[in-house]
């Protein structure tokens, strides 16, 4: 009796140090995708899946740094943007219909700032999607320059209000946090919205949104839902697509599905004057039959493209030359229309003219019946 008592004691200890080893063995839980958008946005995730990664030095370095920039862009630009749109834009910017953004890079602070109740954003360029990165497997003694890289992609349009195309692709090319995705979540994750869902999609030549195992040709990309404080859900799509003439051969199903969502608002900023360019005669025929309205800098659809009967302008600031790199792109008959508007002021940079005294946003709504 004594013999099976003790086996039976020894039993019960070596079961309960057993359990006590497997709980001590889990692994930690996983990130969810709204604490990996606050960590790559330097703010502190909520759960206890990514608390500690936010503890290191190269993590707080990055998130005093990006702070500084994020407060600067704020305060000299973007704070501006999102208090003039409702007054300047009226409705087009306070409707819900969809926003289709092309040349975008990861910019979303402007569609975001002029258009903040759109229920889809559709955002389309050249720079690849990348995926979501994963603060637990990065080493750390990589962590640091990983991050520094990072917030280096972000520079141009906190500073400058737009991105350096080559500096952008050279930047967002890295093993740890690869591509737009982790650019697009610091945005909204910064802005105060919440992640509600990343997941990696794939537009078929049909326009059809599949995941990517199911798809076969066309364009890949992501879908980000998020929500801001309590409105509705909102959705923001990214795809890597060539909207040249020949691009579109391979990448049309991107407008297709942008045809499916309805008549949309568009809007064209620092898009490297590809709008002017004979090889993008057919995405600039698209955007103007599909969008109620257009917001522009002069890098967008040329003021010589639009049918003059269809639409109606309004224009903020001053034509300024364009910079260098564009010189050639200039336009009188813009020039003229100009002139001949009402002046409007405009209280902050907008595309390649990032200082207000030179920016000019041009207003194009198309005509009642048309």
């Amino acid at each position: 009796m004594l013999r099976t008592a003790l086996f039976a004691t020894l039993c019960l200890t070596f079961s309960g140090a057993f359990a006590q080893d497997s709980t001590l063995a889990k692994p930690p839980p996983a990130p969810d995708d709204n604490d990996i958008a606050r960590w790559l946005a330097g703010l502190p995730p909520e759960s206890e899946a990514l608390r500690s990664f936010a503890l290191v030095p190269g993590w707080k370095e990055h998130a005093k740094e990006l702070g500084k920039a994020w407060d600067e862009s704020e305060n000299f630009r973007m704070a501006k943007v999102r208090q003039w749109a409702p007054a300047g834009l009226g409705e087009i910017s306070t409707a819900d219909s969809p926003v289709f953004y092309f040349f975008s890079g990861p910019d979303f602070l402007y569609p975001s700032a002029l258009f903040p109740n759109a229920k889809t954003y559709v955002m389309c360029a050249r720079e690849p999607v990348g995926s979501l990165p994963d603060p637990t497997r990065i080493p750390p003694e990589e962590l640091p320059a990983a991050l520094t890289t990072f917030r280096k992609s972000l520079s141009g349009l906190l500073d400058f209000s737009y991105f350096i195309t080559t500096d952008l692709r050279r930047d967002v090319d890295q093993r740890h946090i690869p591509g737009i995705l982790p650019v697009l979540e610091l945005i909204i994750a910064r802005e105060g919205h919440r992640v509600i869902e990343v997941q990696p999609v794939h537009c078929d030549p049909n326009g059809t949104i599949s995941l990517p195992s199911k798809a076969k040709g066309g364009s890949p990309g992501v879908r980000i839902r998020f929500r801001r404080g309590e409105q509705p859900e909102q959705t923001l799509f990214y795809f890597y697509g060539d909207l040249s003439d020949g691009g579109l051969k391979s990448h049309g199903g991107l407008l297709r599905f942008c045809e499916s969502l309805g008549r949309g608002r568009s809007l064209l900023k620092a898009a490297s004057f590809l709008p002017h360019e004979a090889g993008f005669t057919r995405i600039d025929e698209w955007i103007l039959a599909h969008s109620s309205a257009i917001v522009q800098d002069t890098s967008g659809i040329p003021f010589r493209r639009f049918p003059k009967d269809a639409w109606t302008f309004r224009f903020w600031g001053r034509n300024a030359e364009p910079i260098v790199l564009f010189k050639k792109h200039a336009e009188p008959e813009l020039q003229a229309a100009v002139d001949a508007a009402p002046p409007l002021r405009i209280p902050f940079g907008f595309g390649y003219q990032y200082e207000p005294a030179d920016a000019l946003l041009i207003l194009a709504e198309r005509a009642s019946g048309k």
